[in-house]
């Protein structure tokens, strides 16, 4: 879901609020004229006009909303709301589709859906004090119209997400740079933002001041990966390349966090491993994971500077290459005796019982897993094993029945690994000569 800029940098403006000032004529006026100078600006045709209205606050949060639940399918919820709220970025009985949309709606910020390509715009704010967020929503729907923001999320049309969550978010962090870095041209057509130096001062600000305001946590660290994180991989390109540059990266997008976070990586055609849920293991009388994903190195780092100096975390996951983490259930003789109605992540399980979890990382080598290895066991985790570049966590598990887990999961890994290169299907690293990102350029427009 492309959901609307939440920094307090571009929305802080719009905290003084005012009556009702906003009218349909003022508002069709408005975007028609921004479409056509972001158009221009984005180097992007754009076939209007863009459906657009004013909204007072309800019907704002109302829309909000339903783009959240559009862009979030009850099954990816539910996963996110357990494998966060289990590592303890989440509140235990978070409903992860209500915080979003209370998010997004308490900036107060115009809102534009990818799936009814509708741009709500708040009644009750002076039209020039929402001329940035406005524009940035407005550049949403002109890169919409070409590349199709819920095509490039691969969202199905009745919702189900085919990406795993870390290169959802990912793509999401191209979205919202694409955006942000085309508000920037239109605001400054000379483009001296692109200066490194001026660059750096902006996405410092912006770093700063990025979700300052929210909770829990985890949206401070999204809002900074999304909006920050996303315009820098996105302005690295553009500095030194014209626009199409960046269309390609719609075309070839990053896979995950990871590649965001160091563009060097999404260059060299790092792309992350894949970790089979089959690998995570059959836990004694509780049987297979409820729930799975890829949680990536973003989730990694905000989970370790949640508990180490924000430095140590920065470090000890900047060597990601892969992960798969699962939730599992109750067993089965406890989940028999709960209220059938219950529906909180910790249903069917007491509340000292918490709910096993397993994660299963892949690093860039030996010396990166131990990095992560010791800074997990800093982070209070005991049920934690390394072996070469994988690395196996547990958590709700007892440490004496936790040993022959985590060897298992040790050593499935590596019997994949070495059943990889006996038949050679499948390299990590792409060898420079074959990867198309070196080296790629496109003429000025």
């Amino acid at each position: 879901m492309a959901g609307p800029t939440t920094l307090p940098a571009v929305a802080g403006i719009l905290l003084a609020l005012a009556p009702p000032t906003v009218s349909e004529p003022a508002v069709r006026a408005e975007v028609d004229r921004l479409a056509a100078a972001v158009s221009g600006a984005r180097h992007l045709p754009f076939h209007g006009p863009l459906a657009a209205r004013p909204v007072g606050r309800a019907a704002l949060r109302a829309e909000v909303g339903a783009t959240v639940a559009a862009g979030l399918s009850a099954s990816a919820a539910r996963t996110q709301e357990r494998l966060l709220g289990r590592l303890g970025l989440l509140p235990v009985d978070a409903d992860y589709e209500r915080l979003l949309t209370d998010k997004y709606a308490a900036a107060g910020v115009p809102s534009y859906d990818p799936t009814t390509q509708r741009l709500s715009v708040p009644d009750f704010v002076p039209l020039d004090a929402q001329a940035i967020p406005l524009a940035h929503e407005v550049a949403h729907a002109v890169a919409d119209q070409r590349f199709g923001i819920r095509r490039l999320l691969q969202i199905q049309p009745d919702g189900t997400h085919r990406l795993d969550g870390d290169a959802e978010r990912a793509r999401l962090a191209l979205v919202e740079g694409d955006a942000t870095l085309s508000a920037l041209e239109l605001a400054d057509p000379t483009e001296s933002f692109l200066d490194r130096r001026a660059l750096g001062t902006l996405e410092t600000n912006l770093r700063g001041a990025a979700g300052a305001t929210l909770t829990p946590a985890w949206f401070t660290a999204v809002d900074r990966f999304e909006h920050v994180d996303g315009l820098e991989f996105v302005a690295r390109v553009r500095a030194r390349r014209p626009w199409s540059a960046v269309d390609a990266l719609w075309a070839d997008p990053p896979a995950s966090s990871a590649e965001v976070l160091h563009p060097e990586r999404y260059e060299a055609c790092q792309a992350p491993v894949a970790v089979g849920e089959d690998l995570l293991p059959t836990l004694p009388g509780v049987g297979r994971p409820q729930a799975s994903d890829v949680l990536g190195e973003l989730v990694a780092r905000t989970w370790l500077a949640s508990r180490l100096p924000p430095e140590i975390a920065s470090r000890a996951a900047a060597g990601w290459a892969g992960d798969r983490a699962g939730v599992y259930g109750p067993p089965p003789h406890e989940a028999s005796h709960e209220a059938p109605h219950e529906a909180s992540p910790d249903a069917g399980r007491a509340p000292t019982a918490p709910e096993p979890f397993a994660w299963l990382t892949i690093w860039d080598d030996g010396a990166e897993a131990e990095d992560f290895t010791r800074a997990a066991t800093a982070a209070g985790v005991h049920a934690v094993a390394r072996r070469q570049e994988a690395v196996a966590l547990l958590l709700g598990v007892p440490d004496p029945e936790a040993i022959p887990i985590l060897a298992a999961m040790l050593d499935g890994w590596h019997r994949q690994e070495a059943a990889a290169r006996k038949t050679a299907t499948r390299r990590r690293h792409v060898p420079p000569a074959s990867c198309p990102r070196r080296g790629r350029g496109a003429e000025d427009r």
